[in-house]
């Protein structure tokens, strides 16, 4: 009898229906007419009954008595059992299993794939967690038998990422891993005045941190720099990814002029070990009084202390802590001094941040889905780069229509004339004098302030186009970089500007 061949018949067609059942009493009526009609028995596999609670909800599963393989015991006991592993159940369709791979492919969240399947099938009884099991089942015939962190590795390089990973000693456990989109690489080559670092938590299920690194394009869109999961968050690690992000400069003595991140002490020092020709200013997002120079700043300090006389231990603190030693960091009477095209606080990659998890279904994913929804936001952002560039190529703005701004108009972006524009309003206040003007604009954001301008209006000529930071003037990303180009880190606007003052 062991010998006899099994005869296996699919009686699955026989239990689709488009019917529509009123009460789950109903539902258990139609099943047992059906099984009585095709000889098979069915049970409920798994029900739930909707409580009020959380999570609960009304649900019937139904399955072949024979579903399921028998469990042995090490009792020694000899047991029969019906099990056969008869793989019937009530389930997706093959149209709805092709709609939710379709749907799957395109990262669209399951309740929102089960709306859509109710919305081509209005009698549709699909439940949620089918969908759910379906898409694991892809995501495990996509990925085979590669472990996870095998089929990471290979989603980065098959999209021709740039990355490195570092190993724990003698094991196989991966600490760090860094990875860059090509075409970030060339942003950042061309955008390297300032980069804005932070990390992020609650992004995937080992709950390691994640570092971000962005960077600013002339038409002021954010572009990720680069991303790393790390093991912790000392200055070590941090120092292993500064090292990495360093790699990506084409040219080899390249550096980033200003850095600004949070008050994290250990990235800091890593800041000062790795690029220590950097500025790294701190994020002034809850620093919003602030000093417009050092003599202000001296009144403001003498009226804290004022206030805080009986407070010896908490004022003591404020100035050993944050400002003897940080102040150059976020007061504005020094950081208007240098270069940082705006950038006083993280806001920038907060803001990357939080359009990255709004692409992630939950925070307790693997690796593999957090790349896939960190890659799909690089896709869109770099999208809108390469539009804000053509936009400032070609359309121009009712604001700048003026001859005055002639030279400038399709070669530098839309983002510097707004904002020359909007300085260019206080001309009939400030004249040419340089001190009602303090010149933030120039220091800061390498374009021409309020008193340039004057006299360039008192003098009726248009703004030339190189009193503009070659930052501004940068509308690609499509050109090949060569070592020994200009790489506009710096314009040596002191001659210009003196015979202007004269």
């Amino acid at each position: 009898m062991k010998n006899l061949p099994q005869i296996c018949v699919d009686t699955s067609d026989a239990f689709i229906t488009t019917e529509r059942f009123g009460t789950r009493e109903e539902v258990i009526r139609w099943i047992k007419e059906v099984e009585i009609d095709n000889k098979v028995t069915i049970i409920i596999s798994r029900s739930d009954t909707e409580t009020g609670k959380r999570g609960r909800s009304n649900k019937l599963i139904f399955g072949c008595d024979k579903c399921g393989k028998h469990k042995s015991t090490d009792s020694g006991t000899q047991s029969a059992s019906k099990k056969c592993g008869c793989p019937f159940k009530i389930r997706l369709t093959t149209d709805e299993k092709q709609h939710v791979a379709n749907l799957t492919k395109r990262h669209v969240p399951p309740r929102h794939i089960l709306l859509s399947l109710q919305d081509r099938d209005p009698e549709s009884v699909t439940q949620i967690t089918q969908v759910y099991k379906y898409k694991s089942v892809i995501q495990k015939e996509i990925r085979g038998p590669r472990s996870e962190i095998q089929h990471l590795f290979k989603l980065i390089e098959d999209a021709d990422y740039v990355y490195w990973s570092r190993k724990k000693d003698d094991s196989e456990v991966v600490r760090e891993i860094f990875w860059a989109h090509p075409d970030s690489v060339k942003l950042l080559n061309i955008f390297l005045i300032v980069l804005v670092m932070d990390s992020t938590y609650k992004t995937n299920k080992y709950r390691q941190p994640l570092f971000e690194i962005v960077g600013m394009t002339s038409t002021e869109l954010t572009f990720v720099v680069a991303f790393a999961y790390m093991e912790s968050e000392q200055t070590e690690n941090f120092c292993w990814v500064l090292e990495k992000l360093k790699e990506l400069f084409v040219k080899k003595d390249l550096c980033p002029q200003v850095i600004l991140t949070d008050r994290d002490l250990s990235l800091m020092k890593a800041i000062e070990i790795v690029f220590p020709m950097s500025i790294n200013y701190l994020c002034r997002f809850h620093i919003n009084k602030n000093a417009s120079d050092e003599v202000e700043y001296g009144q403001r300090l003498h009226q804290l202390e004022q206030a805080c006389v009986d407070y010896s231990g908490f004022m003591n603190y404020v100035k050993d802590t944050w400002l003897t030693p940080h102040k150059h960091r976020f007061v504005g009477a020094w950081i208007n001094r240098v270069l940082h095209l705006g950038n006083t606080t993280t806001n920038r990659v907060e803001s990357a941040h939080w359009k990255l998890k709004q692409m992630l279904e939950n925070s307790i994913g693997d690796m593999v889905k957090y790349w896939e929804a960190m890659n799909n936001n690089l896709r869109l952002q770099l999208g809108n780069i390469r539009a804000s560039f053509q936009k400032s190529f070609y359309e121009v703005e009712h604001a700048h229509i003026s001859p005055f701004y002639g030279y400038l108009r399709g070669s530098v972006s839309q983002a510097a004339l707004r904002r020359i524009a909007e300085k260019f309003l206080r001309v009939d206040y400030v004249g040419t004098n340089r001190q009602i003007c303090g010149c933030t604009l120039r220091t800061s954001y390498g374009l021409p302030c309020a008193c340039e301008l004057g006299r360039y209006a008192l003098g009726g000529i248009p703004i030339p186009i190189d009193v503009v930071h070659v930052h501004w003037r940068k509308l690609t990303m499509e050109v090949e970089l060569e070592v020994g180009a200009d790489d506009g880190s710096e314009v040596d606007m002191t001659c210009a500007m003196d015979e202007l003052w004269k």
